[in-house]
């Protein structure tokens, strides 16, 4: 099923340009926010965080309601994304004020021990890969769906208990795709800027500790720079787009098997002697 679904989330991508809009706006943002942090801070660039946060989950709605109904064209995209962008924007928002206050609240009694300075991203990264792994597809139960705020969320954790194999074999694909798409870009980057990056080989600990954006840019300098913008934006355009198509594809299927298996349910009634009759 997880390869089928890959094979048809790629069939998809090649038959409709306009499912290709997600990751290549996300790759063109975030190339945008590499070059911004270089010549004006990051002050500014982070601002464009908050417009991909806005943007991405309208484009996403667009791309998942074509692939839903079948339809192309920017007619389609457009209304797709108006009419299911709150659906995923505000499920996303809530589960981001989950992850934030499950760390919070977990770090509380480290902060009274002192010790959460240091063990603070472990905690970061427990808390926030079992939520996002139950609550992965809340986007796309949403769309495929018709689901509500909640609904969605609770429909994403009830896919992912039922079927817990498909859905670890799905995410092992998922990070063999970002290693065979993310492998050769980082290797071609590293050898672009092999001259800039040698420094690095040479630092001891305390300066690798200390290491800085401030100090990365300097050693990149102006081509450097935009050479990552570049392989950032090749690197994000391609695996996003990949990955929510053989995420949508993949929820489709499950789906479809799951009303396949569930028996219906006979509509009917009894009778004054306890006699079951159908309607």
């Amino acid at each position: 099923m997880v390869t089928d679904s890959l094979r048809r989330g790629l069939g998809l991508l090649s038959r409709n340009p306009y499912l290709w809009l997600p990751g290549l706006v996300a790759g063109c943002l975030g190339a945008l926010d590499i070059l911004l942090q270089f010549s004006y801070g990051t002050f500014l660039a982070t601002r464009l965080w908050i417009l991909e946060a806005l943007l991405i989950p309208f484009l996403l709605a667009g791309a998942y309601s074509q692939i839903k109904t079948g339809d192309q064209g920017y007619r389609a995209f457009l209304f797709g994304g108006m009419k299911y962008y709150f659906r995923i924007l505000l499920p996303a928002l809530l589960i981001a004020f989950v992850v934030l206050a499950t760390v919070i609240l977990v770090s509380i009694p480290l902060l009274v021990v002192g010790a959460a300075g240091t063990v603070l991203p472990f905690i970061v990264i427990g808390c926030t890969i079992p939520i996002i792994f139950f609550t992965f597809f809340a986007d796309t139960a949403a769309v495929f769906e018709d689901s509500g705020i909640f609904e969605c969320i609770r429909r994403s954790v009830e896919i992912v208990l039922n079927r817990p194999g498909s859905m670890i074999g799905f995410f092992l694909v998922c990070l063999g795709i970002i290693i065979l798409v993310g492998l050769p870009l980082a290797v071609i980057w590293t050898g672009l800027l092999y001259a800039q990056l040698l420094p690095l080989s040479t630092m001891d600990p305390s300066q690798i500790q200390s290491f800085s954006i401030e100090m990365l840019n300097e050693m990149l300098g102006s081509t450097g720079i935009q050479i990552t913008a570049i392989v950032y934006c090749i690197a994000i355009t391609v695996l996003g787009n990949i990955l929510y198509a053989f995420k949508a594809a993949f929820y489709q299927k499950t789906i479809g098997e799951v009303s396949l298996t569930t028996p219906p349910v006979l509509q009917g009634g009894y009778d004054e002697k306890g006699r079951w009759y159908k309607y």
